[in-house]
């Protein structure tokens, strides 16, 4: 079988229209194994950084030089669950259910509280009030000194989405496929935006001016009335959905997708520029007019105002979610299992902090995705021979490679449209 490039818009000239469809749902993130990759956008505070693992860790280090300070290890993995910090404390969620409070200078654990399934989501502290969400579909506003609850809201399904704030509401998504809109005081309910598909933001959502920037897994960019959820346009502008948020600098509106797509749009929805990589991209971070992001294809990236490329690092593994900038560096987390300090200007490597066990493993990007093919109305004779149409995708990982195969058949009289089925599987090389 001979083997091809995959790129859908040469596949829908040759083949046809095509509409790629989520056929299952997007559970790569809450698959994401054992290990010592780092995926979460880290905080700086007071001279130091603090991040978790896949190896159980939250981590302490000296953000000037790379030296461990102090690690704490829960009971299982801390994944993309960013952490916070308010009054000397550190705040982080682990897949062992548990958010915790450590004492930002010693580590010691102050408290923990415990949900019933998995914290995965980032978490953000507003006047002495801890909120985030939980696989056990609820969301949470816990109290930042003892850790007691102060409310929680119920959604019909798992939330993964980070809380962000506007005036005195806290915003969040979930599962359901709403956006809801809280007091954040009292937990009383606002407003709610229904979407077509699942939400899960890994960053917070731009506001400016009272209008909200949505995303979700629908390809769908909204903006929305911050107090009442009023939608003022919405516009597809993925085909595999957003699992990132938005940022706003200087009224540009910068948009990553899963698509490997980074957009550039005026607030009334206008695309100014789009920048292309292979492969997700994650939650950008804006400093001194360019956007530092990771991407899946291995690299950190610095682009400026216009899209255009200024500078890359390449690690050996995947990258994704937010790099964070303090100083003149750019610091973040690879599934490599090193942590980064880098030059913001050159790109240059300052110095990184190896965290202990190998890689987790990450499911395939598009495993869950079905790409559908439409034909106008032609005869093909009975006579005709079968056409078999193979194509390979090969998503290189160090020393692993995701491969998916796109199969399909016509051996029918009519045809108007077929399924291209996105299965994807590990294989060690």
């Amino acid at each position: 079988m001979e083997e091809a490039s995959f790129d859908l818009n040469d596949f829908s000239l040759e083949m046809g229209e095509y509409e790629v469809k989520q056929v299952k749902e997007f559970d790569r993130i809450m698959r994401i194994s054992t290990g010592g990759s780092i995926d979460q956008h880290p905080l700086i505070h007071n001279g130091k950084v603090y991040f978790g693992s896949y190896n159980h860790n939250m981590h302490c280090v000296d953000a000037a030089t790379g030296r461990l300070v102090w690690k704490y290890k829960t009971k299982d993995r801390i994944g993309i669950c960013s952490p916070d910090v308010y009054d000397g404390m550190i705040f982080i969620g682990s897949h062992d259910h548990n958010l915790y409070a450590f004492d930002a200078d010693t580590g010691e654990l102050i408290w923990k509280f415990r949900t019933e399934n998995a914290i995965i989501s980032g978490v953000s502290v507003r006047d002495g009030i801890v909120y985030f969400g939980s696989l056990d579909k609820n969301f949470y506003a816990v109290s930042a000194n003892d850790g007691s609850l102060v409310w929680k809201y119920k959604t019909h399904d798992k939330i993964l989405a980070d809380p962000i704030f506007f005036e005195n509401t806290v915003i969040f998504g979930s599962y359901d496929k709403n956006f809801y809109c809280m007091d954040s005081v009292s937990g009383r309910f606002i407003w709610k935006i229904r979407t077509e598909q699942n939400i899960t933001n890994s960053g917070g959502f731009a506001i400016k001016d009272g209008f909200i920037y949505l995303t979700s897994l629908d390809n769908l960019l909204r903006k929305a009335d911050a107090r009442t959820g009023q939608i003022i346009w919405k516009k597809k502008i993925s085909q595999y959905g957003m699992t990132c948020g938005t940022v706003i600098h200087n009224d540009i509106l910068i948009v990553p997708t899963e698509d490997g797509n980074v957009f550039g749009f005026d607030l009334d929805g206008k695309a100014l520029w789009k920048f292309s990589t292979t492969k997700p991209t994650g939650q950008p971070t804006i400093y001194n007019d360019k956007i530092y992001f990771t991407c899946e294809d291995q690299n950190l990236y610095c682009i400026d105002m216009n899209g255009i490329v200024l500078w890359k690092f390449r690690t050996r593994e995947i990258n994704w979610w937010q790099p964070a900038i303090w100083e003149g560096k750019v610091y973040f987390g690879s599934y490599d299992c090193n942590f980064y300090a880098l030059d913001t200007e050159s790109g240059e490597i300052i110095w990184k902090f190896r965290a202990d066990g190998s890689p987790s493993n990450y499911p395939p990007a598009y495993e869950g995705f079905e790409v559908e093919v439409k034909f106008e109305d032609t005869e093909i004779e009975n006579e005709t021979p079968v056409k078999r149409y193979d194509f390979k995708l090969e998503d290189e990982i160090g020393t692993s490679s995701y491969k998916s195969e796109i199969t399909y058949q016509m051996n029918s009289t009519y045809m108007k449209k077929g399924k291209y089925q996105v299965d994807s599987s590990r294989e060690e090389f």
